[in-house]
């Protein structure tokens, strides 16, 4: 299935019309407009730390399935950049950020790296770096309020 919905992006339905017919002496419409671009966008994939890489690589699968995947990269922040160059937020990534189109990030921080006592080596100043590097200032999380 996965090969047949990745050619799916090409499809393009412009304009669908129904006219609905019921009882009621009213008559209504319903109109569906589906447009797919074929264009390809740059996508940064930021997994971070913690549960982060497992979320960043199911969102990686729907890319996939939309047939968005060819300007995707992945690049290190937040701990997992620690381990690997020494700062929270290398270069590198934040050139990827600034050139994309959109980046996914995962989670940031965790444990392992709570103990650093150097400002500017914590794994949550990366966040607070990218917020102000991409000019960008709301955490979109979603959210369920359960009844009481």
């Amino acid at each position: 299935m996965a090969a047949s919905m990745h050619h799916l992006h090409n499809l393009r339905l412009v304009s669908f019309t129904k006219t609905i017919t019921s009882s009621l002496p009213q008559r209504s419409q319903m109109r569906v407009v589906i447009s797919c671009s074929a264009k390809t966008y740059n996508i940064t994939l930021l997994p971070g730390d913690g549960i982060g890489p497992e979320v960043i690589f199911v969102a990686k699968n729907v890319l996939n399935l939309a047939g968005s995947i060819e300007g995707v990269c992945e690049m290190p922040i937040g701990g997992a950049a620690l381990d690997l160059t020494r700062v929270s937020l290398p270069e590198e990534t934040l050139t990827a950020a600034k050139q994309s189109d959109a980046v996914l990030l995962g989670a940031i921080g965790g444990y392992k790296w709570d103990k650093i006592e150097r400002h500017d080596l914590k794994a949550e100043t990366a966040l607070l770096h990218l917020r102000g590097d991409l000019e960008v200032f709301a955490n979109l999380r979603p959210v369920i309020v359960l009844p009481q």
